[in-house]
C-alpha cells in the first residue's frame, strides 16, 4: 500500500496550527512527543473537545489510534481503520512516524484485490435508513440523531431524498458564530433548536443502486471523495452504505471473524475481548434458530457514560442500541435486545433444513 507523508506538530505545538493543518489537507494531523508517536487530531476531535485553540496544547486533545507498520497487510490496515473514525493512520517503526496509510488508499488496495467483487449493495447496507423531512428543524434532528444513535440522516422532501445532514453539519450549532474558523468549538454557545435544518443540509449528495456491487460503491466513494453513499430505488431512500460497512464486508471476508468492534475508547482497549466473547455467546445462541453471519458493535464514549449500537447480520439485519454509563451495562442491555428481536425472527423447520443442506455443501 502507498504510505504518504503527513503532517506532524509537537505535542506542545498551539492546536490552531493543527486547525490550519487540517483546513489544508482534510486529513488528521499527527502528534508527537519527545520525537515519539502520540496520538493524532482530527476535525471531530477538535469540534468535540477544543475551547480556545490558540492556548491549549496538541497534546490535550490527541487522541490515541491503532497503528500499522511498514509490514502490514491489507487486512491488518482494515482492522486498524475499523477500530475507529479515521481518515488516515500512522504507520511507526520504533515508536516513530514513518507516514500515513489513507482511508482513500486502503479502500483503492481493496478495490484493486477484487475484495469486495462478489457482494451487492443490499447485503452491507444500514436499512432501513433514518431520515428527517426538509422542513425539520435543528432540535428534531438532533433528537433523531441522539435516538438511534447514529451520525447521519437522509433527509427527504415528498419521500423523495433531498440532501443529507450529519452530527458535523449540525457542529456550528453551539460554535461562536463570530469565529472564522469552521472548525472552532466554545466560546458564545447559541440555541438553534427552532431554527430549520434547511440551511444546513448537504445538498449534493451521491446514490447508488442496492443491487450495484460494492466494488461499484468503493469506486464511487473514491471517484467523489464521499464516505457514504445513499442507498435508493427511484429517488426514494432505502438504505445508506458508509466506508465503514466496506470495512466490515471485507473483514467479513475472513470466514473465522465474526464479532466485530469499533469505536472502543484506546483507554478501554482491553475490553475488546470481552465483547467479542459475549458476541460469540450471542452468536451461538442464535444462530440454532437464526441464519446469522456477523455481529458488530460500536461503541461511543457519551459524557461520563457509553453507548453502544450494533448490527446482527444474517438472512435480515437486526440493529439495536443501548446507553449507560457502564459500558458492561450498556453491552449487556443491546445483547438482551438483539435477543428479543431475534426471537421474533426465528427460522421455520424448512428454513433450517435449507440452511443445513446449504452449510453440507460448503
Amino acid at each position: 500500500m502507498e504510505i504518504e507523508q503527513p503532517s506532524i506538530l509537537d505535542a506542545s505545538e498551539p492546536v490552531s496550527k493543527a486547525v490550519n493543518e487540517i483546513s489544508k489537507s482534510g486529513l488528521p494531523v499527527f502528534i508527537v512527543k519527545n520525537g515519539k508517536y502520540f496520538g493524532l487530531i482530527d476535525e471531530r476531535s477538535i469540534r468535540q473537545r477544543l475551547s480556545n485553540p490558540d492556548k491549549e496544547k496538541c497534546e490535550t486533545i490527541a487522541e490515541r489510534t491503532p497503528s500499522l507498520s511498514q509490514d502490514s497487510t491489507v487486512m491488518d490496515a482494515c482492522n486498524a481503520f475499523f477500530a475507529g473514525r479515521f481518515k488516515a493512520i500512522p504507520v511507526i517503526s520504533k515508536g516513530k512516524i514513518e507516514g500515513a496509510i489513507t482511508r482513500q488508499t486502503l479502500l483503492s488496495e481493496l478495490l484493486k484485490e477484487k475484495m469486495l467483487s462478489k457482494k451487492r449493495v443490499l447485503e452491507v447496507m444500514t436499512s432501513p435508513v433514518a431520515s428527517i423531512d426538509i422542513s425539520s428543524t435543528v432540535g428534531h434532528a438532533r433528537s433523531e440523531l441522539r435516538s438511534h444513535n447514529i451520525r447521519r440522516l437522509v433527509v427527504t422532501e415528498g419521500g423523495r431524498i433531498a440532501g443529507l445532514l450529519s452530527v458535523f453539519d449540525l457542529a456550528s450549532f453551539v460554535s461562536n458564530p463570530r469565529q472564522s474558523n469552521a472548525f472552532y468549538r466554545g466560546g458564545e454557545k447559541t440555541t438553534m433548536d427552532s431554527r430549520p435544518i434547511l440551511s444546513y443540509v448537504k445538498k449534493q449528495v451521491e446514490t447508488i443502486s442496492p443491487t450495484d456491487s460494492l466494488s461499484n460503491a468503493v469506486a464511487k466513494m473514491l471517484d467523489k471523495r464521499v464516505a457514504a453513499l445513499i442507498v435508493s430505488e427511484g429517488m426514494s431512500p432505502v438504505g445508506i452504505v458508509t466506508a465503514k460497512d466496506i470495512l466490515h464486508a471485507a473483514l467479513a471476508y475472513e470466514k473465522s471473524t465474526r464479532v466485530f468492534v469499533s469505536g472502543l475508547p484506546y483507554e478501554n482497549r482491553d475490553y475488546q475481548s470481552e465483547i467479542v466473547k459475549e458476541g460469540e455467546k450471542l452468536l451461538d445462541r442464535l444462530e440454532k434458530s437464526f441464519e446469522v453471519s456477523s455481529l458488530v458493535f460500536h461503541v461511543k464514549r457519551e459524557g461520563a457514560g457509553f453507548s453502544v449500537r450494533s448490527r446482527l447480520d444474517g438472512k435480515k439485519s437486526i440493529n439495536a442500541s443501548a446507553s449507560d454509563f457502564r459500558l458492561e451495562s450498556a453491552l449487556r442491555m443491546v445483547i438482551a435486545e438483539l435477543r428479543k428481536m431475534a426471537e421474533k425472527n426465528k427460522m421455520t423447520g424448512v428454513e433450517k433444513k435449507r440452511r443445513d443442506a446449504k452449510l453440507r455443501e460448503e
